[in-house]
Order: structure tokens, then sequence, then C-alpha cells
């Protein structure tokens, strides 16, 4: 949580972190506090979290840095705002900057992130793109046949099968993929659905039961 001078505004705030990088980006500080919805004219210590957080993006944008280091920059934030963040940094990447976000929101940075890095006790254990790191990972299938199929679980490479009314859910390694379809398939095949593994797969996989993980790009 950001804690700010009490006493100051959010406008004040903004302005000595502006005054400190040496920049004077008015248009752009009144175009940013008009996207997050600010008041800059409220004392810092009226604020709510989300109200904190807002402050010091908008410094951040507005500044026009070459880099970015964001540590879970939309904590506090509503849906909305979330959005008007993402469209910034959007913005910064097109302008040909680079953005180092740190966030525990798996979604989030698959979202935005070209490159992903997981940190486990202040390491980076796996770095790359997602693509790059999919094949660590697992499949998601949703099959259903015509007829049961048997002994699925005692199948190599198959994890936390579920049944979803008639169908069947389950992960499968990469590496055992082509042998667990043809397998499926001798039941005669109805419904198949595939989805790639998410970034909280990876991490699921990987890196349950560990203590404190960290995502940046």
């Amino acid at each position: 949580m950001y804690s700010f001078w009490p006493n100051l505004t959010g406008g004040e705030v903004i302005d000595l972190f502006l005054q400190l990088r040496g920049v004077n980006h008015k248009n752009r500080r009144e175009e940013l506090i008009d996207k997050f919805k600010l008041d800059p004219s409220k004392k810092c210590r009226t604020y709510s979290k989300g109200n904190r957080q807002k402050v010091a993006l908008v410094a951040a944008f507005a500044s026009n840095a070459d880099l970015y280091i964001l540590d879970e920059p939309t904590s506090g934030l509503d849906p909305l705002m979330e959005k008007i963040f993402q469209e910034c940094i959007s913005e910064a990447k097109q302008a040909g900057k680079s953005v180092l976000l740190s966030s525990h929101i798996l979604s989030e940075v698959e979202k935005l992130c070209d490159r992903v890095g997981i940190i486990r006790q202040g390491k980076i254990i796996e770095t790359g793109t997602l693509n790059e790191l999919r094949h660590l990972t697992r499949t998601n299938l949703l099959v259903e046949t015509k007829h049961p199929i048997t002994a699925l679980s005692e199948f190599k490479g198959v994890h936390d099968l579920e049944m979803k009314d008639k169908a069947i859910s389950f992960q499968v390694d990469a590496e055992e993929l082509d042998a667990v379809m043809k397998y499926v398939s001798q039941y005669g095949l109805v419904k198949l659905e595939s989805s790639p593994p998410t970034l909280e797969d990876l991490f699921m996989r990987h890196y349950e039961g560990t203590e404190h993980v960290g995502v940046t790009r």
C-alpha cells in the first residue's frame, strides 16, 4: 500500500514526483487524472487504498519514463480502473517503453506480458514467453465418448480426472498427449474440447506448496 504525505493533495504529490524527474507533461497529467477518475484536490489522508494507487499510477505514466517498474499495480483498483491500467500498459508498449510488472494476479500477467519470469525465494527459476513455458505443463481436455472410458486414471500422463455430466475433464502431460488421444478415441468420440495450459496451471504444477512466488514481465 502506498503511503504519501498526508497533508499534500493528490495533485501536489503527482507534481512533486514529476518535478523530481525534471519533467512537466501537464497535458498527459490531466489526461491520466481524467482517465483514472481521480480527484487531485483531496488530501492524501482522505484517500482510499484505490485512490492512493491511482495517484502513484498517474505519477508514473505521466513521467514518460523509458522503464516502468510496477509492483502489484492494480491492488485496490476496481475492474473499470484495471481496464484503464491495462490500456496504459498497452500505450507504453506501443511507444517502445519497457515494463517490469510484478503481480500475483496470473490472469493479468498472462494478458499483459510478453515474457514471464517466476521467482522463488528471490531467484528467477523459470523465464520465457508463455509459448516457451507451456511445454513444461499440461493440456486441458474435456472428452465425451459413446462408450465409458475405462482405466483412464491409470494411464500414464493423465491427471486431475473429473466427471462433468456425460463428459470427463482431465489434464495430460504434453509428452503423453498423442498416446492418450489414441486410447480415448477407441471409445468413440462425441465431444472433444482442448485448451492450452494457463499461467496458473504452470504455477500450480511446478510450485504448489512453495512459499512466495512472483511473476514479472
